[in-house]
């Protein structure tokens, strides 16, 4: 059972940042387009995949990574996963933010970009703690 919720934690945790970058990107693109129905149809389409997708694969890699981390018993031996929860959070606000300038259609590129930047930087460091373990 362990072998199985480690593998839809991994698959749900690519998901979720997939999407945030994914999502965070077309944030980007949508401030080049010229037309304001094209930008509304986009917008739309991004607002559906926050929904539908991100939140609900957002569930389900929390759920089994707290599965995990009880069944394994990780928070009474390691130190490191409290980083990675911290970490957590920090990504989890940052698609709250992504979800924010979903919506905004007067958004500087530079901030755009800046989230765009941080959910790479943060999956990466959450991928280290969880691989390396370094404390």
């Amino acid at each position: 059972m362990k072998n199985f919720f480690l593998t839809l934690h991994m698959v749900s945790m690519c998901l979720v940042v997939g999407t945030l970058f994914l999502q965070s990107l077309t944030v980007v693109f949508r401030l080049r387009l010229k037309s304001a129905e094209e930008r509304e149809g986009l917008r739309k389409t991004q607002n559906r995949i926050h929904k539908f997708i991100y939140y609900p694969i957002l569930f389900v890699t929390v759920a089994s990574g707290l599965y995990l981390a009880i069944k394994t018993g990780v928070f009474d031996e390691s130190k490191w996963i409290y980083p990675k929860l911290g970490l957590l959070l920090v990504l989890a606000a940052l698609g709250f933010q992504n979800g924010r300038q979903i919506k905004q259609d007067h958004l500087p590129k530079k901030y755009a970009m800046m989230v765009h930047i941080a959910i790479f930087i943060i999956a990466g460091g959450m991928i280290y703690l969880a691989t390396v373990k370094p404390f």
